[in-house]
């Protein structure tokens, strides 16, 4: 309802001046606000008022429709400002996550896998021995790494010698001459015939691997 109930209209209710509509209007209007119905009942039972009682009972009611608005928007702000804060402290741990996630798990990450790779480099050296000209596709240091890496799960160390003939560049008729670690010369001879492509005729291998620490 408006901030204002007009003397006429609460004078023209009563006395019947109002037409059906404008009636009808006014009773749904009093049956949600108890004041409105309280201030028709009192005018009804005091058979008119004068002008005076019915501005304080004016202005009574617009200072409770005054208290309503004002305590609505008071609870409308609030669950706004409560949600914004929510929203605002979900971000919050997203962005710290994100840093965390980047500045701290990640480098270490990295810094052990250069450790890993470090490892993996210093324990294996390869060299050619007389007569061989075999050479891996991708070249001598390709080689190492995906041996090294082929090999890192196994531990101990080995002295390994071995030749081999190459048939469309492919490792065939495997021969160890000398084999201090079976279980490595097994592994090095699948990735020899299996993962390696070479060019030449004939290869004579020397493998140092070193104990894995």
């Amino acid at each position: 309802m408006e901030n204002n109930y007009q003397l006429s209209r609460i004078h023209s209710y009563v006395m019947g001046l109002m037409s059906k509509e404008e009636m009808y209007e006014m009773e749904r209007e009093a049956l949600n606000d108890p004041f409105l119905q309280d201030a028709i009942d009192g005018y009804k039972a005091q058979n008119g008022v004068d002008v005076h009682q019915l501005s304080i009972l004016q202005q009574r009611l617009a200072q409770r429709l005054e208290t309503r608005s004002a305590e609505r928007d008071k609870r409308f702000y609030g669950w706004q400002r409560l949600t914004i804060g929510a929203a605002g402290a979900v971000l919050f741990l997203v962005a710290c996550s994100l840093i965390f996630f980047k500045f701290i798990i990640q480098p270490a990450k990295e810094k052990t896998n250069e450790v890993v790779l470090m490892e993996e480099h210093l324990r294996l050296t390869t060299s050619q021995l007389s007569d061989s000209d075999a050479v891996p596709v991708g070249g001598w240091e390709m080689f190492n790494e995906e041996l090294n890496t082929e090999l890192r799960d196994i531990v101990g160390d080995a002295e390994l010698q071995l030749e081999f003939n190459l048939i469309d560049g492919e490792a065939q008729d495997i021969k160890f001459i000398k084999n201090t670690n079976n279980t490595m010369a097994i592994s090095v001879a699948s990735f020899l015939q299996e993962k390696v492509r070479w060019t030449g005729k004939v290869g004579k291998l020397d493998i140092r691997i070193d104990s894995k620490k």
